[in-house]
């Protein structure tokens, strides 16, 4: 029996169970290892999945918001990122949403898995019936803030009962997940039949990992545990049932976007 409150090693890939794996980076206590079958990358070892929860306490949030903010580049970067989204109006909410109103109807369902402090839900919720769902009981109450349906918990164990949305989103949630197939297997359940999911997640593939190496922004143990590519999270889906996977993959970004029908 695994103890909940101990890291586990790999042994197998997370995605294709498959044991064939190479080590690419050593950040900190964890290697970065790479699947030599499908591609896709996680830390190892992973943290023990008890010790989450504290993970996304509200200390634990505040500290890690401090850690973003410290030194004069890292501020720097982050105003320019700001005002470039807001500039071009690429925010993850104004893209998801434009997804949306082209192929579901206004008034329909949305689900926001990992809802946060409510960013998205604030841009869909003048359009559709919205309810979110946060492990961090702290962004919950602030999600609560927009007058929206927000659930407290783990969505693979929540018990919904019956219930399924037209449209789920997980916006920079996949990363941080132990079982990333589990995940993306319960979008699929959660969604009535001709339903979207919106996807957003950090690109082991592209470009600025490829030149950035060990330094690359999206390596965050044990914050971030696993890493997807275009291409085997597109696989991924369709194994799952998902239909018509399109994705989304700007060129000097860190992460990629991806739509699917059930």
């Amino acid at each position: 029996m695994i103890d909940a409150s101990t890291p586990m090693p790999a042994s197998t890939c997370p995605l294709c169970a498959i044991g064939k794996h190479t080590i690419l980076h050593r950040i900190s206590d964890w290697d970065i290892r790479c699947c030599k079958d499908c591609g896709f990358a996680f830390i190892d070892p992973y943290p023990a999945p008890a010790t989450r929860p504290d993970f996304y306490s509200e200390s634990a949030i505040v500290e890690r918001k401090e850690k973003k903010r410290r030194g004069p580049l890292k501020r720097l970067a982050a105003f320019a990122r700001h005002w470039l989204r807001k500039l071009s109006g690429r925010t993850k909410g104004t893209l998801f949403l434009r997804e949306l109103t082209r192929r579901v109807p206004e008034g329909s369902t949305v689900l926001d898995i990992g809802c946060g402090a409510g960013a998205f839900l604030s841009t869909a919720r003048h359009r559709y019936h919205c309810t979110g769902i946060e492990i961090s009981a702290h962004l919950a109450e602030h999600a609560r803030a927009l007058d929206v349906e927000v659930l407290v918990g783990d969505f693979c164990s929540y018990p919904f009962g019956e219930r399924r949305f037209d449209a789920v989103a997980m916006v920079s949630l996949l990363e941080h997940l132990h079982d990333p197939r589990l995940a993306l297997r319960q979008c699929h359940a959660l969604l009535n039949p001709g339903g979207m999911l919106l996807l957003k997640t950090v690109n082991h593939g592209g470009l600025n990992r490829r030149l950035m190496g060990a330094r690359w922004s999206g390596y965050r143990p044990p914050d971030h545990l696993v890493y997807f590519e275009p291409d085997n999270l597109a696989a991924t889906l369709r194994e799952l049932g998902f239909r018509d996977v399109r994705i989304h993959a700007p060129l000097f970004n860190d992460s990629f976007y991806c739509y699917a029908m059930r």
